[in-house]
């Protein structure tokens, strides 16, 4: 949000922040022009948009400019939020799009595209792995010990089959103080998957446990702002999508197989 709120004090608009745990500005993404989505739009006509945008939002990556589903507008991520607005630029809106027939976020769904990462530049050995099954079904999490909403998260993956997980420690400093040395306690034990099951789940932690090891946490935690991790639990699918947030777990396996299908029909 601080490169779309930036540039819009810079034009005389006013937006509210969305998130104190904005990580910082990352640097400028060059500008981007994907193929329209419903209704068309000519070349010259999304060039004339860009060069809109552009003016109106100096210095802000943009990307992912298309017609939208909504007649007579477009659709861009300006910063880190997708808005939609007219060609003039007269007005613009930032919310959620949401599809009717199924209720689905197209919003969230398309920032998630745009968002994509190459999960195989992740450092996994940085990472603590848990497999269920066959662990075909693959999810990258950045994780903090004493979110509660990260335990919810961990206790529907401990019921479910053919799942691959690395977890990533991510304290959040702000929300929960402890968790940073938890956590490197945790790296630094010799079974780091009992000991971050053992805190995550049952809120169980060794007290001679010391975090003085060489440990990824705080590397970890640099990553993710890099990757625009703002909340947690916060993870990556095998396609590269993230998705914020413990969502049920029939939503969980849905997106797992979705990624799953997508990267073996690559």
């Amino acid at each position: 949000m601080k490169h779309l709120v930036a540039a819009v004090f810079a034009t005389g608009l006013l937006l509210t922040a969305c998130n104190a745990q904005q990580p910082p500005a990352a640097a400028a993404a060059k500008p981007s022009v994907a193929a329209p989505a419903a209704s068309a739009a000519t070349s010259d006509q999304l060039a004339a948009v860009k060069a809109t945008l552009e003016t109106r939002f100096k210095g802000a990556p943009i990307k992912g400019l298309r017609a939208s589903v909504l007649p007579g507008l477009y659709e861009a991520m300006v910063g880190d939020d997708l808005i939609y607005f007219d060609d003039k630029l007269t007005h613009f809106l930032v919310g959620n799009l949401i599809e009717t027939a199924t209720m689905t976020n197209k919003t969230e769904e398309r920032s998630a595209e745009l968002n994509a990462i190459d999960v195989k530049t992740l450092p996994l050995a940085d990472a603590i792995k848990f497999v269920r099954g066959k662990g075909e079904r693959v999810m990258y999490v950045f994780t903090d010990v004493d979110c509660p909403f990260c335990t919810r998260l961990e206790q529907s993956l401990q019921d479910m089959d053919n799942v691959t997980v690395y977890n990533f420690m991510y304290p959040i400093d702000s929300l929960h103080p402890a968790a940073r040395q938890k956590q490197k306690g945790i790296w630094c034990s010799k079974d780091r998957l009992a000991a971050w099951q053992d805190g995550v789940l049952r809120k169980k932690f060794d007290a001679s446990a010391k975090g003085d090891c060489p440990n990824p946490v705080d590397a970890t935690v640099a990553l993710g702002q890099k990757l625009g991790v703002r909340a947690t639990p916060t993870f990556f699918l095998s396609d590269g999508r993230m998705v914020a947030g413990a969502i049920p777990r029939e939503q969980l396996e849905a997106r797992l197989n979705a990624a799953q299908a997508k990267v073996a029909a690559k």
